[in-house]
């Protein structure tokens, strides 16, 4: 029987968590470097774009996206389950997932391509070229460099924005390493997918310079939960947390998730609602539905569907049975980091994920919140004036290494 094949890319964060995840597994892979070549003969006919990581099934199947991947490896491989069946753990896991693929990714990405190291596009032109070297490699290098500033600063990491990005990253690191001092992973002793969105960009950012590996060798023991996490799966690691009600260490890290995923995903649905009503009859959603203001900052951001995507995940485990330990437990955590009226939200349109696309549904959710604006305010406007404080203070440095 012929192996998994995994078409990646050597710095990409994304590829990573997914490679870290089949490692663990134990899911036998093979790896094919994505070159201009393969881009062309393999990647592009494939998916009808350009996009790693790919999985690439024995049968020839090729699937896209890690969340869709890792969803499919789910349910088809034998193996330890590694997505925590309580609703409770099921939230926290999306959401540490999501806060790991909306914005730690794309802060490690503005850390390492805005500094005076550029290694990184050096490293990017001799993959994609691997035939050329020389003026040749370096004139691409420089190119490519501009192009990736340039897409992370219409995403909100723009180099003047690297201060602010530092120190939220520093408040979360030393969550982080708090929280780990009585955990092995984030959920207790068997990493959740969450782990592995986390460990990949961390892991980036600790091979990129000494300066950024100096962040985590500061925190031992997040320097050790990459070192098991970056590891191969073993039986002797047990089971998530069996007691209801997550440590304060936890919610404090979710508070963190929160405020700087959750009110990106409720604009992104209001977002991709107006652009359907503006558009009657087209399902295929362009990459970018909006522009974000919501963080009251100059600099607007773009506005992907994929937002509403991970913020849909992250309603699931919500519409579970009303009573019950599972279901306090859950409403609880929501209280506690400022989103109970998660709860009652439902977005106007639903977005799924297929035939490597991102495609909106024609229909109009009947349940769904009435004012377009009112989960924005009600939820999101909250957990936004925390991240603004946080930004100005030391308000939630405190809160978080006490």
């Amino acid at each position: 029987m012929r192996n998994y094949r995994l078409i990646a890319a050597p710095d990409s964060i994304a590829s990573s968590k997914l490679r870290l995840y089949l490692r663990w597994k134990n899911i036998p892979f093979r790896e094919t470097v994505a070159t201009r070549q393969v881009i062309k003969s393999e990647i592009t006919p494939r998916i009808k774009g350009v996009d790693v990581p790919l999985l690439v099934t024995p049968s020839n199947e090729t699937y896209q996206d890690t969340r869709s991947i890792i969803d499919f490896l789910e349910t088809r491989e034998r193996g330890e389950a590694l997505v925590p069946e309580r609703a409770e753990l099921t939230f926290a896991s999306r959401l540490l997932e999501a806060y790991a693929d909306e914005w730690l990714s794309s802060a490690v990405s503005q850390l390492i391509w805005t500094s005076a190291d550029t290694s990184a596009a050096s490293r990017m032109a001799r993959t994609l070229y691997p035939e050329l070297g020389g003026e040749q490699s370096e004139r691409i290098a420089r190119t490519l460099g501009t192009r990736v500033r340039a897409k992370l600063a219409r995403r909100g990491f723009s180099k003047e924005a690297r201060e602010d990005t530092e120190r939220q990253l520093a408040i979360f690191l030393s969550g982080l390493e708090r929280h780990l001092e009585r955990s092995i992973f984030l959920l207790g002793d068997r990493p959740c997918i969450a782990d592995f969105a986390i460990a990949a960009a961390l892991t980036a950012l600790r091979d990129s310079t000494p300066d950024h590996a100096r962040k985590i060798f500061d925190s031992p023991r997040v320097y050790s939960w990459l070192s098991a996490v970056n590891g191969p799966g073993s039986p002797e690691h047990g089971g998530y947390r069996r007691a209801y009600g997550l440590p304060d260490t936890m919610i404090d890290l979710l508070r963190i998730a929160a405020a700087h995923f959750i009110p990106r995903g409720l604009e992104t649905c209001d977002a991709v609602a107006d652009w359907a009503d503006s558009n009657p009859g087209r399902i295929n959603l362009p990459k970018v539905v909006g522009q974000s203001r919501a963080d009251g900052t100059e600099t607007s951001s773009e506005l992907g569907p994929q937002s509403q995507f991970l913020l849909q995940r992250l309603l699931v485990p919500l519409q579970g049975e009303p009573d019950g330990p599972e279901q306090d437990a859950l409403s609880a955590t929501l209280e506690k980091i400022g989103c109970a009226d998660l709860m009652d939200f439902t977005p106007r349109r639903t977005v799924r994920h297929e035939h490597f696309r991102m495609r909106v549904d024609l229909r109009i959710n009947p349940d769904s919140t009435d004012a377009p604006d009112l989960a924005l305010h009600a939820i999101a406007e909250p957990l936004l004036q925390m991240r603004r404080e946080s930004a100005e203070t030391r308000d939630l440095e405190r809160l978080v290494v006490g």
